[in-house]
């Protein structure tokens, strides 16, 4: 499954890689897997970007947020995450999770 711009990536979860080019060669059980990494992953983001941990930002206020300060450094910083590791949870999580849409 790609992402806006033919993007894929190899996310790592505990020593296991998922390729994401080849997800929909997965078993219907992994491609859940996947998908709820990337979830749980985009909701950390999100959260710690939120001012309230109440009103959840909608997808555009994540992105926004991304721009602001030091958002990115600090992402990298709590969670390890590349810049290209964070545009890739959000802009998945946009195109494949209905929730968050």
């Amino acid at each position: 499954m790609q992402v806006k711009g033919g993007k894929c990536m190899i996310i790592n979860d505990n020593g296991r890689e998922y390729d994401t080019e080849k997800i929909e060669e997965y078993s219907s059980y992994t491609q859940g897997l996947i998908k709820r990494l990337i979830y749980v992953r985009y909701v950390g983001i999100r959260d710690l970007l939120s001012d309230n941990c109440c009103s959840k930002y909608k997808v555009n206020q994540v992105r926004e947020a991304l721009n602001k300060d030091n958002n990115v450094e600090r992402i990298k910083n709590v969670f390890g995450y590349s810049i290209e590791e964070i545009n890739y949870y959000i802009d998945f999580a946009e195109a494949f999770i209905p929730m968050v849409r």
